[in-house]
C-alpha cells in the first residue's frame, strides 16, 4: 500500500466505522478525492472498490456480535433525553467546531420560530467523531442559552455529565465552561442501515420531535 493508498484507506475506514454513509457514499467520496488529488495514475477505482467493499462488509459482519446496548447507542439515548430536557443534543454537526456552534445557532434560531425555547446545547462535532474512533475518548461541547454567559454553562455541563454518568460513561470534566466534557474508553459502534435510518435517528427532525412533545 502505497503512502496515498494508506492516507485514503485511513479516511475511508472513519467513515464506514462511524455508520453515518453508504458504501456507495463512501466509494464515491473516495473517488472524487483521488480525482482531486491528481493520483488517478497511481490509486486505481477497482482498488478503491474491492478494498472499501472489503472493509464495509467487515464492519457489518462485526456487528452482529457487538453487546447491546453498544457505547453508541446509549449515547444515542443520553442526547434524546437532553433534548426531551429541552437541551438541544446534536450528533455529527459540521466538521470543526465553529461550523457545528454555526449549525446550533442556526437551528436555535429554527427551534424559536417553532415556538420552542431550548435552555442550552450540547454536540459533537466531525472531527470528534473521528476522534473517539481513533482514540476512544468522545469530546462533547456545549453551553448555556447566553452567550459569555459561564453560570448558565456550568449548569448545562453538569446536566449532560449527570445523564452520561447515568448511562454508566466515564466522564472526565473540571467543571468549567471551557473545558468540553471527555468521555472515557468510548467504543463507537454503528454500521449504516439505510439514508432515511440516518436521518431519523442521527438528524435534525429528531430534535423538534423530542422538543415539542415535551
Amino acid at each position: 500500500m502505497t503512502e496515498n493508498e494508506k492516507y485514503l484507506y485511513d479516511h475511508f475506514l472513519i467513515s464506514i466505522k462511524s455508520g453515518f454513509e453508504s458504501l456507495e457514499d463512501i466509494i464515491d467520496s473516495t473517488l472524487e478525492s483521488i480525482e482531486d488529488e491528481g493520483w488517478e495514475n497511481e490509486v486505481s477505482e477497482e482498488w478503491v472498490r474491492e478494498i472499501i467493499k472489503k472493509e464495509y462488509d467487515k464492519n457489518v459482519e462485526a456487528s452482529k456480535n457487538w453487546q447491546h446496548p453498544t457505547d453508541t447507542e446509549k449515547l444515542h439515548a443520553v442526547f434524546d433525553k437532553l433534548c426531551e430536557q429541552k437541551i438541544l443534543a446534536l450528533h455529527n454537526t459540521g466538521y470543526t467546531q465553529s461550523e457545528a456552534i454555526y449549525d446550533i445557532q442556526d437551528m436555535w434560531q429554527d427551534l424559536e420560530d417553532g415556538g420552542i425555547k431550548p435552555t442550552g446545547y450540547c454536540y459533537y462535532h466531525g472531527q470528534d467523531l473521528e476522534g473517539v474512533i481513533k482514540t476512544g475518548t468522545l469530546y462533547i461541547g456545549f453551553y448555556g442559552e447566553k452567550e459569555k454567559n459561564d453560570k448558565e454553562a456550568i449548569i448545562i455541563g453538569n446536566k449532560v455529565v449527570s445523564a452520561l454518568k447515568e448511562a454508566g460513561f466515564t466522564v472526565d470534566w473540571n467543571g468549567a465552561a471551557s473545558k468540553r466534557i471527555e468521555v472515557r474508553n468510548f467504543k463507537w459502534q454503528n454500521v449504516f442501515t439505510s439514508d432515511d435510518e440516518v436521518d431519523e435517528k442521527w438528524g435534525y427532525d429528531r430534535v423538534f420531535e423530542l422538543m415539542t412533545d415535551q
